[in-house]
């Protein structure tokens, strides 16, 4: 479609030109022709050089600018196309922070902090204020294509996460991103050169809003500051002294009285005020729990209850179980204190939860072993609770809707089903299951999933025995999170199986990239795993993207066939009549690399000035 629109911006200009010529050689002959022309085409006639000299220039602008666009297209042509608008909920409350925040990224600020006012509290509503700044036309429209405004504004949302720590996590984000953004598959390990050759793709750019949500800590977040100088980052944290000096910040707190009743009573018949204050004080107007009890309401109203009713009966176990339980209830409960807001989730989780069907409790808090802030397919949802409580892949997608229902969970229907916890509500889930409990349904799923897959041997006597093909696996948040899911599961030996094999670094690599199977590597704190991640490390700059796809293999082995540990598994690849025609190394590389080698560095194509060493 870019294509097309670029090709017809082109024609589009030689056709001006050429109109331009025409209007050129009708005023050259002005002075020769009949002695009035209609409207104000009569002009040219009267004032044929002026006329002239004005359209010949205007031929060769039109010209040169077409020429030059044919020569040298813009660096954001083949760039994917941004994804498309976000949708605000409709029970969400305009406050005076969306107008603050839209009015900041719209003055070229290089940076916008959305944070809590109260150390540690989550659902303030941070996420959803930032989508509805992404949504706002002025900021759309701001953001816009300045050569193709018809395509969708430059507008690109990412999420952090807690889980997202050390330096390969990081790096692999932000090469995420840049994929995300721009296509371009370059690699890094270290998070600074990832963010520096992302600032300069977007310094090619035009104007660019990155959002980046849920930002813990600063190694996550000073990546992505580098470069960009037409790039504004909209960032969402609960810790402020995480932004630049410069940044506009932007508190959140609790809502006022009236925008907390509005979503508290979104949808509702009236209820008496006494009722609604008391329900707002419960709740702390904390937009978390605001949103749960309104959808508790409703669904008991959609089941024929008496509103009131059952709004008396929540407020009963709010102030039974919550943090009226453990404070003074005469008194507005501190949201700055974790037990009173652990306290809070607890009870409202709990009244939520009595309306799921038998099981849903113990189903819904299994939930919480899946990772943060990711997008977790419903098929791996089945896979767990198939093997927990017997349900069905429907069963599985029915109670998936009911917890969305009751706001619970988030359910997005598309590429299959996905759901995605909030992280206020995965962090009870985890803690109400305790480490035991975790690690066992952790294995539940790690077997679960291998039950799917055909049994597998090593390809080598001296590798360990990884016992399936996991490398076969087809879901992404399955190929990215398996490792972790192995970790917490206490199955450390199944890990280094798994990311030490070939196979399985060969299918990551097609997937995500270098970053990814030395990622995996770097989470087993083993001394096998540590010698596996720096080989990975050291080649990680030579396998870039190639054509063909399946090449990129060959190159790998390649380059590790010295090693000692991949290369009985590359011989065995190489004598596989299934893998033939294959490249072999028929002497050693002429650039072996030496073993004190860390990474060798991409992505400059200057000369070099200095060089600081640490």
């Amino acid at each position: 479609m870019r294509v097309r629109v670029w090709g017809a911006g082109i024609v589009a200009l030689a056709s001006l030109g050429i109109g331009l010529a025409i209007v050129l050689s009708l005023a050259g002959n002005a002075a020769t022709a009949t002695p009035r022309w209609p409207w104000l085409l009569d002009e040219l006639r009267q004032h044929p050089w002026w006329s002239v000299g004005v359209f010949a220039l205007l031929a060769i602008v039109a010209g040169g600018i077409a020429a030059r666009l044919q020569i040298r297209p813009p660096e954001a042509l083949n760039d994917p196309l941004p994804p498309a608008p976000v949708t605000v909920p409709d029970w969400f409350v305009d406050r005076a922070q969306t107008r603050t925040a839209a009015t900041a990224v719209c003055r070229r600020r290089r940076a916008v902090g959305i944070t809590t006012s109260l150390s540690g509290a989550g659902g303030f509503g941070k996420t959803t204020l930032a989508a509805a700044v992404c949504a706002r036309w002025r900021v759309r429209w701001r953001f816009r294509s300045r050569m193709f405004p018809a395509l969708r504004p430059r507008i690109f949302s990412v999420t952090i996460g807690r889980d997202v720590r050390g330096r390969a996590a990081v790096a692999a984000k932000v090469a995420e991103v840049t994929r995300f953004i721009t296509g371009n598959t370059t690699e890094f390990d270290d998070p600074a050169l990832a963010g520096a050759h992302l600032g300069r793709l977007l310094d090619k750019r035009s104007r660019t809003l990155l959002v980046l949500d849920d930002v813990w800590e600063a190694e996550q977040l000073d990546p992505f500051l580098t470069g960009g100088r037409r790039c504004v980052r909209l960032v969402t944290t609960r810790n402020p002294a995480l932004l630049p000096p410069a940044a506009k910040r932007i508190p959140v707190d609790q809502m006022s009285r009236d925008q907390a009743k509005a979503v508290l009573t979104w949808n509702l018949p009236p209820l008496p005020e006494p009722l609604v204050d008391a329900l707002l004080k419960s709740t702390g107007r904390w937009a978390l729990l605001l949103r749960l009890t309104n959808r508790l309401i409703s669904e008991q109203r959609a089941a024929g209850a008496d509103p009131t009713a059952t709004a008396q009966r929540i407020l009963h176990q709010l102030r039974g179980n919550g943090p009226a339980a453990v404070d003074d209830p005469a008194t507005v409960w501190n949201l700055d204190d974790p037990r009173l807001r652990n306290q809070a989730v607890k009870a409202s989780i709990e009244a939520a939860t009595t309306l799921l069907p038998p099981g849903g409790q113990d189903r819904f808090t299994e939930l919480g072993i899946f990772a943060e802030d990711e997008s977790i397919p419903i098929t791996a949802v089945a896979l767990l609770w198939q093997a927990s409580g017997q349900l069905a892949e429907d069963q599985t997608r029915t109670l998936c809707r009911n917890l969305e229902r009751l706001s619970l969970l988030t359910l997005d229907p598309r590429n299959g089903g996905t759901i995605s916890l909030h992280d206020v509500i995965r962090d009870y889930l985890r803690g109400h299951l305790g480490s035991t409990a975790l690690a066992r349904l952790n294995g539940l799923l790690i077997d679960a999933v291998a039950a799917t897959l055909r049994p597998a041997r090593p390809l080598a006597p001296t590798t360990p025995d990884p016992e399936r093909a996991w490398w076969q696996l087809q879901d992404g948040y399955l190929l990215d999170h398996l490792i972790d899911h192995m970790l917490a599961a206490g199955r450390t030996t199944s890990a280094e199986a798994v990311a030490g094999d070939l196979r399985w670094v060969e299918a990551r690599l097609a997937q995500r990239g270098p970053t990814a199977p030395w990622s995996d590597l770097t989470r087993i704190d083993t001394p096998h795993a540590h010698p596996l991640a720096h080989s990975l490390a050291q080649t990680a700059h030579l396998l870039a993207p190639t054509n063909p796809p399946h090449a990129l293999a060959s190159v790998l082995r390649a380059r590790l066939d010295t090693h000692p540990h991949w290369q009985p598994q590359i011989t065995a690849c190489q004598h596989d009549p299934a893998q033939r025609p294959c490249l072999t190394n028929e002497w050693p590389l002429p650039d072996a690399l030496p073993p004190a080698l860390q990474r060798t560095l991409t992505g400059h194509t200057n000369w070099v000035h200095s060089v600081a060493i640490a």
